[in-house]
């Protein structure tokens, strides 16, 4: 294989499995042929920077595509940053906190909890969900400011968990000109700003390191990799994909703990 490649991950599911914080000793392996190849390796994932773990940043990847196209990094230097607008901001809390929508509000540098907003309430299964991510970000996680109309407040994406009792309908009727409502199962969703997305990341770096789309891959495992694995024309499933995701790309490989990133950069000549 000649030239130099672009190769963009997913985390959850992709580089580690599901709920489980390690990288197999497969992929290591495979990243670390790749990168001696010369090929650029980057992460692109939902996740705002901050919530990138250590674990993973110490892989030394070229770069990274977060909050699902809204900030792009490239060897330590930031290329972009894309927030919403304050006003924006504080409308869309009003409208999860009226439509009765649990969930948090990501930040490159942290994360907010609305103890406002529905699913709080003791015992409920989105409390518990909301008590275990606040646990998890630790000193990351804030309780949203009590005077959110202050201009300094803003933030990037929210996680939504919808409820029984949740109006999503009524939610996404003032949402969705300008935001992209992405289903995660699970009664879960990632609520994005529109115009931005992992393949408009994957766009950006093509044309700021004068790269071909043709030369570039993708690796991923749900639905809302979809957007960079139908962009690329070398798009990677794992084998634990959901099913939708193994319809629509060139490859399946095997699953993430089964060698599935070393195989599949084996099946495509890039290490």
């Amino acid at each position: 294989m000649n030239g130099r490649k672009m190769m963009f991950f997913d985390i959850d599911g992709t580089l580690i499995p599901e709920g489980k914080a390690m990288v197999p000793e497969s992929t290591k392996k495979a990243l670390k042929q790749a990168r001696e190849n010369g090929h650029l390796l980057f992460i692109n994932t939902g996740r705002t920077y901050f919530n990138i773990d250590p674990f993973i940043r110490a892989l030394d990847f070229d770069g990274y595509v977060c909050g699902c196209g809204t900030y792009i990094y490239y060897r330590g230097q930031q290329l972009l940053a894309n927030t919403i607008p304050h006003d924006r901001c504080v409308k869309l809390v009003e409208h999860m906190r009226s439509c009765r929508i649990p969930g948090f509000y990501e930040e490159n540098d942290h994360i907010y909890f609305d103890r406002d907003a529905a699913g709080h309430e003791s015992g409920t299964q989105a409390a518990r969900i909301l008590e275990d991510a606040r646990r998890t970000f630790g000193t990351k996680a804030y309780d949203l400011p009590e005077n959110i109309y202050s201009d300094s407040f803003t933030f990037d994406k929210i996680l939504a968990f919808v409820q029984p009792y949740s109006d999503l309908e009524q939610f996404r009727a003032y949402s969705d000109t300008f935001m992209e409502y992405i289903d995660r199962g699970g009664n879960m969703g990632e609520i994005i700003q529109k115009g931005y997305s992992k393949a408009t990341g994957i766009r950006f770096l093509c044309d700021h390191l004068k790269i071909s789309l043709d030369d570039c891959y993708a690796f991923g495992d749900s639905t809302n990799d979809l957007a960079m694995l139908d962009y690329v024309p070398y798009s990677v499933a794992m084998g634990n994909s959901d099913a939708i995701v193994k319809e629509r790309c060139a490859y399946i490989t095997d699953d993430v703990e089964h060698d599935g990133i070393y195989n599949a950069m084996k099946h495509f000549g890039l290490i």
